[in-house]
């Protein structure tokens, strides 16, 4: 065996996106590394049997981003999406289950999305600019009038074997996701006016139209949020499944249920978990919640839990023929593919990283303790593999993102989790899941609203108290750091009290007024801190930046030069007025990388860096 470093976790490949055979006997997939090599991304298309008889074998190569598996109505195809022809940019693509090179069937401007056969097999459609498909080239010039959009989606479609794309439709507005009704004749698509994010909070409408034009588009749900889950016709038409957040409820989606007979919409009753996925199983439905900290497969009727791995965190899922696909990652091992057939136990169809098999791992322990309001509050304690004796440890917490987030089995290793890296140098990880964390319903979820930085503060340092109560964390060597949400956590965490040691706040939101004004979600988080027009001293009393003058920790600030959710200005603020202060600080930006990095290199230094500086400080 051998200790746990940064570069195993980056080294991993994860799959993603299963998709099953319309006669269940395959899964289709993608597997790509945690770390990249090139500056953009690769991922590899595989298929291997449901019934364990086989290894999966790959259909496409490496060199390039082969992603979005769709089976032909067949299983004789595949469509898939491939950035062959010019890097970052997809293009559609058809290849034979059974082998040969696959053929391009697009070469549009911007590339294309959302691949789906039509159900007679004959063509394949996808989404792509509107301005692409007219065959219009971009504007000339490189002026930028913020309130223009030039990139909205339509549903197009092409000729299995080649041919020119024909536009399906909307007449107007930009499709996230869409559907074909089984017997293809109509589409029904979830849209905005724009493909601009900060355009579509409570902005996003499901319209269903005929295929061949006649009639008028109907709107059938309206007030939806930034995602729609899942989209799909029951198999005999007569209804369609809709996953969705539908505002007020920005972060907790919900199932949707339409009967295409008269479009009424009946919604499914919320309960005390949160909503990932659902599909169609014959007449009812398999569905994917997150019940606390780990992940359930659930029938509706009759209302049952399917038996898969416990303790995992399934992150896709795909039903067919009574086949359900899924990945699922456990404490102790990282994600792989499964497949559920029948009333039997899951099984797994693959094993992805066998040199984790010599690694030793820190244990996951799921916990809890009680807020000072009495609630009961979640999270994950990791160890690490080797502890000499009962002497307190020094703890690092580690906050996840969102708010709406959830630290999971999976929390332990990666680019932007670095529990497993901290533990292999002897740390406790508090990993917690304060009000305002997914898995326990909306009511939970929403609870910090207006509040961030509030009760999830007082959760988070409850749970700091509860380790030191228990002898596990030593209170004069305590650490804090977080992404994202986490980050703002972490600069909120500093200014607010001096027990930590050192910080490690990655693209953390510090300044709320300018931060709403200059992301691409704007709206989303107005919704979660108010509106800078409205409440603006609200606002300003939530950004962490108020109390830089009060932090005197250590703080390291990391983030990504091309990040659009959490601009890189909001940690040079923040950096900017530390260092004023005269407290210990540095910034580190890291060229391409956005929210979430995928270069290896910089994912490496990243996890490094923040070793080292609790090293140095905690």
């Amino acid at each position: 065996m051998r200790p746990f470093t940064p570069d195993v976790a980056l080294d991993v490949r994860m799959p993603s996106d299963p998709r099953v055979a319309p006669d269940g006997s395959r899964v289709a997939f993608c597997l790509a590394p945690v770390g990249h090599r090139q500056t953009d991304p690769t991922s590899t298309i595989y298929i291997v049997p449901t019934d364990g008889s086989a290894a999966a074998r790959a259909v496409t190569g490496s060199e390039h981003n082969n992603v979005a598996p769709r089976w032909s109505p067949d299983g004789a195809a595949l469509a898939f999406l491939a950035d062959r022809v010019k890097r970052g940019e997809a293009q559609l693509h058809r290849v034979a289950v059974g082998g040969g090179e696959a053929v391009r069937l697009t070469e549009l401007l911007g590339g294309v999305a959302n691949p789906a056969w039509r159900p007679d097999g004959r063509a394949i459609a996808f989404t792509a600019r509107r301005r692409a498909l007219a065959a219009e080239d971009e504007p000339k010039s490189d002026v930028k009038v913020w309130s223009e959009q030039w990139r909205p989606h339509a549903v197009a479609v092409v000729p299995a074997y080649g041919g020119a794309p024909v536009v399906l439709g909307p007449a107007r507005g930009h499709v996230w996701a869409f559907a074909f009704s089984p017997d293809g004749a109509e589409i029904v698509a979830a849209v905005s006016p724009s493909e601009d994010l900060a355009a579509t909070y409570g902005n996003v409408r499901l319209l269903r139209w005929r295929v061949d034009g006649t009639g008028d588009e109907r709107e059938l749900l309206t007030g939806l949020g930034m995602g729609v889950s899942q989209l799909a016709w029951s198999a005999d038409g007569a209804r369609i499944l809709v996953v969705a957040a539908q505002a007020p409820e920005a972060s907790h989606a919900r199932i949707f249920i339409i009967d295409t007979a008269d479009n009424a919409v009946h919604t499914r009753d919320d309960d005390d978990t949160s909503l990932a996925w659902a599909g169609w199983q014959g007449d009812h439905l398999v569905i994917n919640r997150i019940a606390g900290q780990v992940s359930q497969l659930a029938l509706s009727s009759p209302s049952s839990v399917l038996p898969t791995p416990s303790g995992g965190w399934i992150d896709s899922v795909d039903v067919a023929d009574g086949t359900v696909a899924f990945t699922c990652a456990l404490p102790d091992h990282s994600a792989e593919v499964y497949a559920l057939r029948g009333d039997g136990a899951a099984r797994c169809l693959t094993d992805l990283n066998p040199q984790l098999a010599e690694v030793t791992l820190g244990p996951m322990e799921q916990i809890s303790w009680q807020a000072a309001d009495g609630m009961r509050i979640e999270g994950w304690l990791l160890l690490p593999s080797e502890r000499a004796g009962d002497a307190p440890l020094p703890l690092i917490v580690q906050i996840h993102g969102g708010p709406a987030g959830v630290s999971s089995p999976r929390s332990g290793m990666g680019a932007h989790n670095w529990g497993q890296a901290l533990a292999a140098r002897g740390y406790a990880v508090l990993l917690p899941n304060p009000r305002g964390s997914i898995g326990r319903g909306a009511a939970f979820t929403r609870s910090n609203r207006f509040d961030l930085g509030g009760g999830d503060y007082e959760d988070i340092m409850a749970g700091v108290d509860y380790l030191i109560a228990r002898g596990i964390a030593d209170p004069d060597r305590l650490g804090v750091c977080g992404w994202s949400y986490g980050g703002f956590m972490t600069a909120w965490v500093v200014g607010h009290t001096d027990r930590f040691k050192a910080a490690v706040a990655g693209a953390p939101p510090t300044n709320w007024v300018s931060k709403i004004g200059t992301t691409d979600i704007g709206p989303a988080n107005a919704w979660n801190i108010g509106l800078v027009h409205q409440e603006p001293d609200q606002v300003w009393e939530r950004s962490p930046i108020r109390y830089v003058g009060k932090v005197k920790t250590p703080t390291l600030l990391v983030g990504g030069e091309a990040d659009k959710r959490v601009p890189i200005t909001q940690a040079q603020e923040f950096h900017w007025s530390l260092k004023s202060a005269g407290v210990e600080t540095e910034l580190v930006i890291y060229p391409r990388q956005k929210h979430g990095f995928h270069e290896r290199m910089h994912q490496l230094d990243l996890v490094q860096r923040v070793c080292d500086w609790f090293d140095r400080f905690v």
